[in-house]
């Protein structure tokens, strides 16, 4: 009778157990299709047009948060992740370094503004490079992957360490990520 009375609570348990273990599962479950509606809600949200933000500076950092591209913090970009840039030093009139991160990725974004009626030595030098290779070499540095807007009035330096610089992965989303800013990056006020 001991036997039986033993046997019944190690399956009364085991029912338990596994009932537990079952309640787990559905609730990771629930809360998995509750992210994957968040993340449809976030692809179907609209996107900022160009055309709503001013053809300078300030517009393109503007136009940067709302694309959620650069930190933001309570509807305005985040200063905190801010960094001013010596612009000089690629004969830009201004510059700011933004870091953020695109799928728990740490990922910078630089952007310069060029004035194109009063280009030094330097800026033409830089704005050439990136012309002509897509990249452009400052202080004896090595050489800096960069894009120019197609109207060639600003300059973006996209930074992401996860993304194979020799042998890209692109299907995988940092790329994806990646290629899209700089699409919008290019097509600012083209």
């Amino acid at each position: 009778m001991k036997r039986i009375f033993a046997a019944l609570l190690c399956a009364g348990l085991m029912a338990v157990s596994f009932a537990g273990c079952g309640y787990k599962d559905a609730l990771d479950s629930q809360q998995t299709a509750q992210s994957t509606e968040d993340q449809a809600e976030e692809t179907t949200a609209p996107l900022a047009e160009a055309a709503d933000f001013e053809d300078n500076y300030d517009g393109l950092c503007s136009y940067f948060a709302k694309l959620g591209y650069i930190a933001t913090k309570d509807g305005e970009i985040d200063n905190d992740k801010v960094t001013k840039m010596d612009a000089s030093l690629v004969g830009a009139k201004e510059g700011k370094k933004f870091t953020a991160t695109n799928n728990g990725k740490a990922v910078t974004i630089e952007l310069y503004e060029y004035d194109l009626n009063n280009l030094n030595y330097t800026a033409k030098s830089v704005i050439d490079s990136v012309k002509k290779d897509g990249s452009f070499v400052i202080l004896d540095l090595p050489a800096v992957t960069a894009y120019l807007s197609d109207n060639g009035k600003y300059m973006m330096i996209y930074t992401d360490n996860s993304i194979d610089k020799k042998n890209p992965d692109e299907n995988s989303d940092s790329y994806k990520h990646r290629e899209q800013v700089i699409e919008s990056f290019k097509e600012f006020h083209k």
